[in-house]
């Protein structure tokens, strides 16, 4: 049971890599920016709380504005 345990958790993906991966594919980078931007604009405007509260997101703005810099 634990082999399966380690097993897995070796696939599992971390944000970190996740960020990492955008940062080296700019298209892709764009693409997520260009959805995130649409579909996040109402709890932008009425909970920028909320949105700044998210860790990885502020990460994904910052990497995106670096690269239109």
């Amino acid at each position: 049971m634990k082999v399966k345990f380690d097993l897995k958790a070796k696939c599992l993906i971390c944000e970190n890599q996740i960020l990492a991966y955008l940062k080296n594919n700019q298209t892709l980078m764009r693409q997520w920016k260009k959805i995130f931007d649409q579909e996040l604009i109402c709890i932008k405007q009425h909970h920028p709380n909320i949105v700044a509260s998210w860790k990885y997101y502020q990460e994904f703005e910052k990497m995106c504005k670096e690269l239109d810099g």
